[in-house]
């Protein structure tokens, strides 16, 4: 009676627990499916990643203001475009409903290649596509089909004939942020040299430039970064370097300037920005080489960021 009297309360106050909600959302794109890149001739490659996401507060994605997209972008999961499958597929449990992921938020699909200069994107949605709530209850499951979906940009074919998918080109707007540790993932899986100083190539370009500058770590090619030049102001002379950048790769640039390689001064009491755009980062030195200062050097320092 003891026992069974313990079992009984023990049931009991289980029964009096509320069961967390917790939501599968299985994303995804019919396997073997011909998926068209933008020129409508070259299938979809491995190049390719697809997120599932939200954007933030009340903006609305338009195939007008896809300059936008990325700064109010938030996404809760990335996959890769499968090109022996043919298709994307991931795979989301959630558990929580906690902001910019709100409870009936609209979600969306965006699928990308390229840099901020020329890419390819494609992002769709169906009306039923909303986050789910974190209210208690029992789990859920839901399928969410790239061929139910309406594009916002790109196109969808529910028939999936003569094709399923197919993006768009899209010109100097900044696809989604892909951070160190993704690329890292992505680039340099299977490798030793991984870190952000070494060279996994060994074409003495560090893994952290190739990471900034779009280049593959994993292919030979020269320095994507063109020694400094002088620059004419005014009659004088300065130092200027120009760093190749993609921002949708999150890193510090420092760019540094000293007159003995020991002492390295940065900041805009020693350098001016000359320009800085989705693509370069042009910096000059503030103090002008003459016979009073002869010597004059610059360098770039660069930190990934979390």
């Amino acid at each position: 009676m003891k026992h069974g009297f313990l079992w009984f309360l023990v049931a009991f106050w289980c029964l009096l627990v509320p069961v967390k909600a917790q939501t599968l959302i299985e994303w995804f794109s019919a396997q073997n499916a011909t998926n068209l890149a933008a020129n409508g001739i070259s299938t979809m490659d491995a190049s390719f990643r697809f997120e599932l996401g939200v954007f933030t507060g009340s903006f609305v994605p338009t195939s007008s203001n896809t300059a936008q997209w990325s700064a109010n972008w938030n996404a809760a999961q990335r996959v890769r475009y499968r090109t022996d499958l043919k298709r994307f597929t991931g795979s989301l449990t959630v558990n929580s409903a906690t902001a910019p992921f709100t409870a009936g938020k609209a979600a969306y699909v965006w699928g990308f290649k390229g840099d901020p200069a020329a890419g390819e994107w494609i992002l769709f949605r169906a009306a039923s596509w909303t986050w789910p709530s974190a209210a208690a209850g029992p789990p859920a499951f839901l399928l969410w089909e790239a061929k139910d979906a309406t594009a916002i940009l790109g196109t969808i074919n529910l028939s999936g004939s003569p094709f399923l998918m197919q993006a768009a080109a899209v010109a100097n707007a900044v696809p989604p942020t892909t951070t160190w540790i993704q690329w890292q993932a992505d680039e340099l899986a299977g490798e030793t040299l991984i870190l952000p100083h070494e060279d996994a190539d060994g074409d003495g370009t560090a893994n952290i430039l190739e990471f900034i500058s779009g280049t593959s770590p994993l292919s030979r090619n020269p320095s994507p970064i063109a020694p400094a030049t002088l620059a004419s102001l005014s009659g004088e002379k300065y130092l200027q370097l120009t760093v190749p950048r993609r921002a949708d790769r999150p890193a510090t640039l420092i760019v540094e300037v000293s007159e003995n390689l020991s002492v390295w001064n940065s900041g805009t009491g020693h350098t001016a920005t000359v320009s800085s755009s989705t693509t370069s980062l042009t910096v000059r030195d503030l103090i002008p080489v003459s016979p009073a200062a002869p010597k004059r050097f610059i360098r770039l320092r660069v930190s990934p960021e979390p």
